[in-house]
């Protein structure tokens, strides 16, 4: 088997790269599913002497907006994680003892 080589630069665009994919993949879904699919039964309830309709169940999972947001930051900040770390000089490698 062989191995890959890459680069800092090649590893940050397939994370961002990835990282994007799989948002926009979870939004595609989400809009390929036809609206009657989204309309859910309702359930009627009394609160406080008002009628208040809450769904059945929840057709869209309530993590959509959190991943949306947390997924790209996550792959943004591996990708300049180089800029985010400030390099020292003695930072640099450091010489085995022998």
């Amino acid at each position: 088997m062989t191995e890959l080589n890459l680069s800092h630069r090649e590893k940050s665009l397939v994370v961002v790269t990835a990282a994007v994919t799989f948002v926009v993949g979870f939004w595609a879904g989400l809009w390929s599913v036809p609206p009657q699919a989204l309309d859910v039964p309702l359930e009627v309830a009394q609160n406080s002497g008002e009628t208040v309709y809450v769904p059945a169940y929840r057709p869209v999972p309530g993590s959509l907006p959190a991943v949306s947001v947390v997924i790209p930051l996550i792959g943004f900040a591996y990708a300049f994680r180089d800029r985010l770390v400030e390099d020292t000089a003695e930072s640099g490698e450091v010489p085995a003892d022998d």
